[in-house]
């Protein structure tokens, strides 16, 4: 016959039971240290290869800075195959600032609240829906579903698949955008001079047109508009960045008087000027030579760095402001030609900068025998080395200017088709035109790269 077992004594059974509270509280203990560890001290982490990237520089600098709170409202509904990258995106932006606030509104499930939304932001257009609302306070920007993908329609049309596909996600360009628009304390304005054949920024022509690169300027929220120096107009006092992009014609003295003092005023100019005023001087030469700046009458070759035998792939940065976000990236150009800082330009005049962006290899040529339809003949004593392809101007600290413009800034490049709407998305020219204009503004914050993932 089996004993049976021992049962254990009070005494020891207490101690068992203390030993075992113990444990419980020290536990108990340990886990609200952790969570209150967690809640100050956390770090997310992607366990995917298909996880979010980290954001870009410019979202981070942006995010960093807002110190009032924005309001995020995804109008979506949730069955849309954007949704969940939109929301996923939009709470990463609140984990990095809880000052975003974001919150979603399904206008299929909740109708009565949709239709509140709908008549605060005046969203009264049929069909303004998928949209996401970025609203500071006094400026509201809305990114619709439209602009947070680019699709793949040459595949479709082609034959090659049977539906349209979506090939990247513009949400954190978009968004980083949109919170720049709402939150920024400076009032920005661009014009795009127009009267002497320039690109039109409304135009989709695919060589000439600039409606991509006036993308560039939606993207860094800045509205812009047309200008015309004709009759007795001057640059606009609210003109913070003018654009003259491939003028065809020449300018007459009283608008070429008119962008000096506006330049003397402190004014901002991206200048783009291209192979036809090779043969055709639209008089801008005269005026940017004051400035310093000396426009080659040549065609500029590298024959180690093409792919066509007329364009041009550059990689030969120099460390100013504007093109250091331009390490290890290439840009793609199109008939350029030389560009540079006139030796001797700024005696006695001590604030005026003129320093080179960009050159060619060391395997550069500059071809001076160009005639009409761009028929180069090189020759025996043509300069062969690095060739500057572009400047850019800076004069500080005049009196009296505005604070808007402050220092006169240009950006001189012989050369603006590659901007066009073709060769805008090329290489690292979209980022070019992004650090070019911010650089200009004096928004050096924002010379950092921001592109579709």
């Amino acid at each position: 016959m089996i004993p049976e077992p021992t049962s254990y004594s009070v005494p020891r059974r207490r101690r068992v039971v203390l030993h075992v509270g113990l444990s419980i509280m020290a536990v108990a203990a340990l886990v609200a240290m952790v969570n209150y560890l967690a809640a100050r001290h956390y770090t997310r982490l992607a366990w995917s290869t298909k996880a979010s990237q980290p954001f870009s520089p410019l979202t981070r600098t942006s995010l960093a800075s807002i110190t009032n709170a924005v309001r995020v409202t995804v109008f979506f509904d949730k069955d849309e195959p954007l949704y969940d990258s939109v929301w996923g995106l939009l709470k990463e932006y609140k984990f990095a600032n809880p000052l975003i606030l974001v919150t979603c509104v399904d206008y299929e499930r909740d109708p009565a609240t949709a239709l509140v939304i709908k008549n605060h932001y005046q969203l009264n257009v049929p069909g303004q829906r998928n949209l996401v609302i970025f609203d500071g306070g006094t400026r509201t920007k809305i990114v619709h579903e439209k602009q947070l993908s680019e699709l793949d329609i040459k595949s479709f049309t082609s034959g090659q698949t049977k539906e349209i596909r979506r090939t990247h996600f513009r949400g954190e360009l978009e968004f980083t955008s949109a919170l720049l628009a709402v939150t920024s304390t400076r009032t920005l304005r661009a014009y795009f001079l127009h009267g002497h054949g320039e690109h039109q920024h409304d135009s989709d022509d695919k060589l000439m047109g600039y409606a991509r690169f006036a993308g560039v300027l939606d993207e860094n929220s800045i509205p812009y508009g047309r200008l015309s120096l004709a009759s007795t107009n001057e640059v606009p006092a609210d003109c913070q960045l003018l654009i003259v992009a491939g003028p065809k014609t020449a300018f007459l003295a009283e608008e070429l008087d008119k962008l000096d003092r506006y330049l003397n005023q402190g004014g901002r100019m991206f200048v783009l000027l291209n192979y036809e005023s090779l043969f055709r001087p639209t008089g801008l030469e005269q005026l940017l030579k004051e400035w310093g700046v000396a426009l080659g009458r040549d065609l500029v070759v590298d024959r180690e760095h093409t792919m066509t035998g007329q364009d041009m792939i550059v990689s030969e940065f120099s460390d100013h402001a504007l093109m250091k976000p331009m390490v290890d990236e290439r840009l793609y150009l199109v008939l350029p030609r030389s560009v540079s800082r006139i030796p001797g330009s700024t005696a006695g005049r001590d604030v005026l900068q003129v320093e080179p962006l960009a050159r060619t290899s060391q395997e550069g040529r500059i071809i001076t025998d160009v005639r009409p339809g761009m028929v180069s003949y090189p020759r025996a004593n043509d300069f062969v080395g690095a060739v500057p392809l572009m400047v850019a101007v800076e004069k500080g600290g005049i009196r009296g200017v505005s604070a808007d413009r402050g220092a006169t800034r240009m950006v001189v490049v012989d050369e603006s088709v590659f901007l066009g709407n073709e060769s805008l998305p090329k290489l690292a020219n979209r980022d070019f035109a992004s650090h070019a204009v911010n650089w200009l503004l004096a928004r050096h914050e924002l010379l950092v790269g921001l592109t579709p993932q």
